[in-house]
């Protein structure tokens, strides 16, 4: 069996703490429980054995092995995104002024409380004009995205 050094040895990555990888690691110490029950190993031999158990922990939450990560990285620029928050944002807010508009009681206080507070909003004459200064906003926002596309 072939030894790396530990000074030669990959480094591993660190993982984030979720379900799947918890399921994995506790699997892992119930095995290394097992295999090192009445052993009497060195420090250096129990160093190696964490190791190779922690590069199977690895290869297993990368893909390579059994568990796969289900959750990948969005193929879109982050800038695009930014700016597809920001008109979806736009989008929701002008969705509720136009309810505050209509008087319909689906519009809670509290969000309407905090609208007319963030735009600065005593009239109803004052929504029309808002209402449109957030539509031009949406359009102006989705057509620099389709620019670029």
């Amino acid at each position: 069996m072939t030894q790396i050094e530990i000074g030669k040895r990959l480094r591993l990555q660190k993982h984030q703490n979720m379900f799947k990888i918890k399921a994995i690691k506790q699997k892992a110490n119930e095995a290394m429980e097992a295999v090192l029950d009445g052993e009497d190993l060195n420090i250096t031999e129990l160093n190696r054995l964490i190791y190779a158990a922690a590069t199977v922990i690895t290869e297993e939450i990368n893909g390579t092995g059994e568990y796969k990560l289900e959750t990948q990285r969005s193929k879109t620029p982050p800038w695009v995104r930014r700016i597809q928050e920001s008109t979806n944002d736009i989008r929701k807010e002008l969705s509720a002024l136009v309810e505050i508009k209509g008087d319909k009681r689906k519009a809670q206080d509290i969000k309407r409380a905090r609208l007319l507070k963030k735009y600065n909003i005593e009239k109803k004459e004052n929504l029309d004009q808002l209402n449109e200064e957030l539509k031009q906003k949406v359009s102006a926002k989705t057509q620099r995205l389709s620019r670029y596309k």
